[in-house]
Formats: structure tokens, C-alpha cells, sequence
């Protein structure tokens, strides 16, 4: 080959070069257009996971493959704080994949957890778990419903709930943590206005901003923080400001969950030195829950909303009488058959009764 033809060959090759970096943000912003990219850049990321997503490229699948085989083998063996370790580091090679933060925040709260014999212990991975959406993983992907959505629903469901035997005691333990961070049930929001340091305390290690507070107190309010419903509420409320038209459902779905679970179970009585932890219906909510409901059934035509709505209506009409306030009970069941034909709430009434929700 002559000198000509090198030369030539070697101008074609630079202008080939020239051309395909020119079409490099044609290119991103195609795949921002059709929803192809698994995020915006990240901003303000450790060093460690700059290196993981920029310099490893498009090996970091197959080394996230390997890692997440090796962790199975580690929960298969019970090494709980090594597998600790290595989910981390599943995470930090693929920071914009909400479905292996969500694994691994899952696992370590509802499946890890109750491997532990000690109460203590069990609640230690349940904050493991919470926290690593809360803290790294929203962190990473701000504008995921679905994360916001299953940091929510710990709180609503593996804190909250009965599922686990010692959800009393996870639950004791938030109530004290909110009561030492709030001083109470509820901020003082003109407090923290004039006070930075508690407002940087509960942005940065709570990850919990006062003015959302405000605003979710002033539309649903006001509520109890210690409660873990509210902080289910919180959560999906973040969630569904950001969520798709396929992700708004379950978001709005938890927010009135929460909002139910206030009426039912709102007023708390905590007197953590005596081991006091006592929870009792909060009818003063009543129009916050119907206003989350009716939001719901307007924005979704899903029937399964429409016929939560309704449970919820029946079973507040219950808990009215049993506080003996039947004008009010009665005036709820006067609006409900507004709200629904004959034969729905008929067919509602002719079901077996769920089970009831324990405390």
C-alpha cells in the first residue's frame, strides 16, 4: 500500500470519527425523547460511583450479574452483613435501576429481617432497608414514583402493619425517634423556621423537608409523625408528584390506604418510660380521608378505588357509632348512598367481612 493511499485512508477514518461525535447528542436526545435513557446524569455522586457508571461502561450488567449470583449464595449461607456489603455494591454499579434498589431494600426488610430472633436486630434490617431507598436510592433517581411508592409502603405495611411479630416494637421505636427529632407529634413549624440547624437535621438525616410537612398537615391534617402511616403518606404524596400516568395509581392508592389508617388508628398516646404505646380512632380526620377518596376515584377509573371507598365509608359509619356519635355515622351513610347505586353497596354488604386490622 503507498503513501497516498494511507494518508487517505487515515483522513477518511479521522472524518468518520469527526462524524460520529457530532451525532453523540442527536443521539442522547432521541433516547430522552422515547424514554431510553435510565435517568438524568447523575449530580453530585461519590467518587466510587462516578468510576462504576462512567469508566466500567457496559461491563458494570455483566459484573452486577456475578455479584447478584454471589448474594443469593450469601443469603443461602445466612452471611446477612457480608450480603450487606455486596448489595451495596450492586448499587452502586447500577445507581438508575430502581427495580435492584427496590429488591434489595425488600429483602433486607421483610425477608432478612425476620430471620433475626431479636427484636432489636429484626428492626436494625428493617431500617437497613428503609434507608437505603430513602437515603441512596431516591437520592439517585429523584423523579421514580415506584421508589417513593415502596418507601412508603415499609412504612405503611412492614412498620405499620401486623405482618411482622414484632411490628409493636418497630413501631415504638419510630414514635421515639420522631418525638426525640419533632419534640412531639407534630414540628413547630414557626420553630424551624428560625431554627436552621433542626430544619439541615431533618432534610439531611431524615430526608424529611418542613415545608411538605406543612403542606400535607394543612391539606390532610393535622397529623401525627409518629405515626409510620404518616410517613407512608409523606412519601407517597412525593411519589405521586412526580409519578407517570402508569405509576400515579399506586401512589394515590397509598395516600388514601394512609389516610384511612389515620382514621382508624391517628390518635397515639406514647409514654415510651412506661412502655405506653396505644393508638385509638381519629374522627376529627374524617373529611381529609373522604377528600383523598374522592380524589382518587376521579383521577381513576379502576374499580377496585371506587369499591375501597366504599369499604372505607361502611367501616367509618361503624366506628362513628361505637365513639357514639351516630348523627355523624348517619350523615356518612346518608353521603355514601350519594356516592353509589343501590346494588353496589349491596353486593358490598352481601361479602364475607375481611378480616379486622390489627392494632
Amino acid at each position: 500500500m503507498n503513501r497516498g493511499v494511507s494518508i487517505a485512508l487515515l483522513i477518511a477514518a479521522g472524518a468518520c470519527l469527526w462524524a460520529a461525535g457530532t451525532q453523540n447528542q442527536p443521539l442522547v436526545e432521541m433516547r430522552s425523547a422515547y424514554h431510553l435513557d435510565v435517568g438524568e446524569p447523575l449530580n453530585n455522586a461519590p467518587p466510587v460511583v462516578t468510576f462504576t457508571t462512567v469508566v466500567l461502561g457496559g461491563f458494570r450488567g455483566i459484573l452486577t450479574d456475578i455479584l447478584w449470583l454471589r448474594a443469593s449464595c450469601l443469603q443461602d449461607e445466612g452471611k446477612y452483613f457480608e450480603l450487606l456489603q455486596l448489595s451495596d455494591w450492586i448499587t452502586k454499579l447500577e445507581p438508575r435501576c430502581s427495580e435492584i434498589w427496590a429488591f434489595h431494600a425488600w429483602n433486607m426488610a421483610y425477608n432478612i429481617s425476620v430471620m433475626m430472633s431479636e427484636a432489636a436486630d429484626r428492626w436494625r434490617w428493617v431500617r437497613n432497608g428503609f434507608q437505603l431507598l430513602r437515603d441512596e436510592g431516591i437520592r439517585y433517581n429523584p423523579r421514580d414514583a415506584d421508589l417513593c411508592w415502596e418507601l412508603g409502603w415499609i412504612f405503611q405495611n412492614k412498620i405499620g402493619g401486623a405482618t411482622d411479630q414484632a411490628h409493636r416494637f418497630y413501631q415504638q421505636e419510630w414514635a421515639r425517634e420522631m418525638t426525640d427529632l419533632l419534640g412531639g407529634p407534630h414540628p413547630d413549624y414557626a420553630r424551624l423556621q428560625a431554627d436552621p440547624e433542626a430544619r439541615a437535621r431533618m432534610r439531611h438525616e431524615y430526608k424529611l423537608d418542613p415545608e411538605t410537612m406543612q403542606k400535607l398537615d394543612t391539606a390532610y391534617g393535622p397529623l401525627d409523625w409518629r405515626l409510620p402511616s404518616t410517613h407512608a403518606l409523606y412519601w407517597a404524596w412525593i411519589g405521586s408528584q412526580c409519578a407517570t400516568a402508569k405509576t400515579s395509581l399506586p401512589c394515590d392508592r397509598l395516600i388514601y390506604q394512609a389516610m384511612a389508617d389515620s382514621f382508624r388508628r391517628g390518635r397515639l398516646v406514647f409514654r415510651p418510660a412506661e412502655g405506653v404505646y396505644e393508638t385509638a380512632p381519629y374522627p376529627e380526620i374524617l373529611p381529609n380521608v373522604l377528600k383523598a377518596f374522592d380524589h382518587a376515584v376521579a383521577k381513576h377509573p379502576d374499580p377496585s378505588v371506587r369499591t375501597a371507598y366504599l369499604g372505607f365509608m361502611q367501616h367509618a359509619a361503624s366506628v362513628l357509632h361505637s365513639l357514639n356519635k351516630d348523627d355523624e355515622a348517619l350523615r356518612l351513610i346518608e353521603l355514601m348512598k350519594t356516592k353509589f347505586p343501590a346494588d353496589m353497596i349491596a353486593d358490598y354488604e352481601s361479602r364475607p367481612p375481611a378480616p379486622a386490622m390489627a392494632p
